[in-house]
This record gives structure tokens, C-alpha cells and sequence, in this order.
């Protein structure tokens, strides 16, 4: 606090006693020292509104405090693209070949996916500048997928409905600040992906163009894990005048190797014997990589409370390399057909507890669908996504 000190007079006469008149008034000593209270101060800045539920490291907790966030994300695939053309089920099982068999057509497509997952996230700040973030859950996800019968026409034989879940992929990173005024701030981050989650799972009774159902290894999207170990750059800008906050954000995910699969030489045998003239089977496959584009601005109407608007834009690569036990006649099933590009935009909202008296809570909220989808397929698209998250600062 600044203090102003008033001196007194070295010279000052000595205290006389009181006489009557105003000389007696002049002969009084200056007043002793006072502390004088600040002009003009300002008071500690507010903290910046909230990003979007869906940008990660925007913000940092501050030194010592702890950011505790339970995070729940669901959303919906339906119908088929080729690029950015919708395409009919008749017209994919006529005219796309089955990749480990160019000869015969595919006789499996996918119809509905749904997708649900729960993460649990821990932000602890290190110092006022860097925060460590680590994330845990578990996913789950169901498919109805529509057979055809034998190995050609367009005669519907019957549905499957299996599901996968089990837990996700482990993420640990980092969140620094490297700039900050009473406007911008400026962070970069980067994380890693920990090949916790399964990328195994079988599906139960999975009905088959010969009219048998039999367990298979589930598709590629199916499943929960990548198996692979995985970097995660990212950097972002965020600003904010009045109610008005606004940024960008970039951030990528891109595995460092494929998975090990470890495939036994008596079944590189027999893969070979039943698929002459597939693919050679490599030790394992990875995702392509991801980048993921995000602006939004945001109007905060009271203290506590700030809606959002955000696009997303995202490219992916294909799958590279792949799993010889995924090998039914699938659409899902050839690694050629994900990845692709999409623009989605989303609407939320952030309430702090503050308005109710629950100073250290926040939910948040924020849902939204594609604008875009040019898709390397045939390929399930996108329908919408929403998610919930609340989180406790201590």
C-alpha cells in the first residue's frame, strides 16, 4: 500500500503554553505524521471469463490451488458420406469393394454409433504461470450395424447391436503462460496420450453375410484405446474487454509409432491362406494424425455468467497400417475409410456457483453439431455432440 508521510518542522519552535489571540493558534507545532489512504487505486483484476467447455488450456489455477472437474461427453454418428456426397446403403454394397479382397463388395454398414464418455480431470498449479493436467476416465459406445446377405446383391439379411466400453486413454500435460496484460494472454501446452484404454474388444454375436453370428474383434472406431503412445501440441490466445472475451486455439494429436500387436508367425500363416490377395499384416497400425482448429467469443452478463459461441475445424489422416483381425466385410473395417475433415459449431455457457453462494463451483455446458463433413469413405458421419462438466477449485 502506498503511504504519504507528512514531516514535521525541524525548526518548530518549542510547545508554549496557550495564549489567548490568534498568535496562539500559529505558534501550534505541525500535526504529527499521518498515513494517508491511496488515490485512485486500482483493485486486484478479476479473473478472465471462461473459455469454452471444449478448449483445453486456457487458464491456469494459480500456485497452489487445485482444480477438480468430473467431464461428461456424448453424441450421435448416423447415415453415410463419400467425401462430402451422402451415399445409400445399396449403392456402397454395389459399388465399394472390400479392401483385403478387392473382388467382393462390402457387406456391412454401419447405421447408429453412439458414443459416451466420463473423465475425470485433475488441474494443479505448480506456480502462477504453469499448471499440471491429468486426465482419467472410462467410454462406452454402441453400434447398430445393418448385413447383407451373401457375397453380392443388395438383400438385407438382418441387424447386430454390439457395444464396447472400458477405460480411455490416459493423458498427462503441461499448461504454461507465457504472456499476460489486462487484455491477451498467451499459452502454450503439451501432453502426452498413455495407451491405457483397449484396443482388443470383441463384439458378441455379430451376424455375418452367411447368416452366422460369431464373435469378432470390433472395428477400429469401436474400439476404446489407440494402443499407442501419442504427443499433444497446443497453443492458445484469449482475450477480453469489458463483457466481451474472445480466442484461437490450436492443438494437435499425433501417435508416435504404431501399436504392437504381436502377431504369431501360425497366424501370419493362416492369414495369408485365407487373404492371397490382401494386404501384407504389419506389426500394428495408428490413427492419423489430428489437428483441431477453435475460435469463439464469449459475452459475460453477470459476474458468474458467460455464454459462448465456438467453431471447430478438424483434419485427420487415415489409419495407417492395420489390424488383420479386423477383417469382416465391414465398411469400418478398412483403415483407409476414417479420418477426413469437419467444422462444427457449438453454443454454451459457464455458471459459477458464486450466484447461489458456492463460490469455489462451476458448471459448464456446451453442445453443437457439423456444418461440415468431407469425410475419406465411405464413412459414418457426424450428427451432434454435447457435454457437461463441473468442476471445484480449491
Amino acid at each position: 500500500m502506498a503511504v504519504a508521510l507528512i514531516p514535521v518542522d525541524a525548526e518548530a519552535a518549542p510547545r508554549k503554553r496557550a495564549t489567548a489571540g490568534p498568535s496562539s493558534i500559529q505558534s501550534q507545532p505541525s500535526p504529527p505524521p499521518i498515513l494517508a489512504a491511496p488515490v485512485n487505486a486500482s483493485p486486484t483484476p478479476p479473473a478472465p471469463p471462461p473459455a469454452p467447455m471444449g478448449v483445453f488450456g486456457a487458464a491456469v489455477p494459480g500456485a497452489g490451488k487445485l482444480v477438480v472437474s468430473i467431464n461428461s461427453v456424448f453424441g450421435n454418428l448416423a447415415g453415410i458420406k463419400m467425401g462430402t456426397r451422402t451415399v445409400s446403403n445399396e449403392y456402397i454394397v454395389t459399388n465399394v469393394p472390400f479392401f483385403l479382397n478387392p473382388k467382393q463388395p462390402v457387406r456391412i454398414i454401419p447405421q447408429n454409433i453412439s458414443f459416451r464418455t466420463q473423465i475425470l480431470g485433475l488441474v494443479y498449479g505448480v506456480t502462477d504461470d504453469f499448471a499440471a493436467v491429468l486426465t482419467a476416465g472410462t467410454a462406452e459406445k454402441s453400434l447398430e450395424a445393418l448385413t447383407f446377405k451373401g457375397k453380392s446383391g443388395i438383400l438385407p439379411l438382418g441387424r447386430s447391436y454390439p457395444g464396447t466400453e472400458g477405460l480411455a486413454d490416459f493423458t498427462l500435460s503441461g499448461v504454461y503462460r507465457v504472456y499476460h496484460d489486462d487484455v491477451h494472454r498467451v499459452m502454450v501446452n503439451l501432453g502426452f496420450s498413455f495407451p491405457t484404454g483397449s484396443n482388443t474388444a470383441t463384439f458378441n454375436n455379430f451376424l455375418l453375410p452367411t447368416g452366422v453370428r460369431q464373435n469378432i474383434r470390433g472395428f477400429y472406431g469401436m474400439q476404446i484405446g489407440t494402443g499407442t503412445f501419442d504427443i499433444m501440441p497446443g497453443v492458445v490466445y484469449a482475450g477480453y474487454l469489458g463483457p466481451w472475451s474472445w480466442g484461437l486455439a490450436y492443438r494437435g494429436r499425433l501417435p508416435l509409432a504404431a501399436n504392437s500387436l504381436g502377431y504369431s508367425w501360425n497366424y501370419l500363416l493362416d492369414y495369408r491362406l485365407r487373404f492371397p490377395l490382401g494386404l501384407s499384416p504389419s506389426q500394428g497400425y495408428r490413427w492419423g494424425d489430428l489437428h483441431e482448429l477453435n475460435a469463439w467469443v464469449g459475452y459475460t452478463w453477470t459476474p458468474g455468467l458467460t455464454t459462448t459461441f465456438r467453431v471447430n475445424g478438424s483434419t485427420q489422416g487415415p489409419i495407417r497400417g492395420f489390424d488383420p483381425e479386423i477383417r469382416g466385410p465391414a465398411v469400418p473395417a478398412n483403415p483407409a475409410f476414417y479420418g477426413g475433415q469437419r467444422v462444427e459449431l457449438f453454443g454454451g455457457g459457464t455458471i459459477s456457483g458464486k450466484l447461489i453462494g458456492y463460490d469455489n463451483w462451476t458448471l459448464a455446458g456446451e453442445a453443437g453439431l457439423p456444418v461440415y463433413q468431407n469425410l475419406n469413405g465411405p464413412q459414418i458421419m457426424k450428427n451432434w455432440q454435447a457435454g457437461i462438466s463441473l468442476r471445484y477449485k480449491r
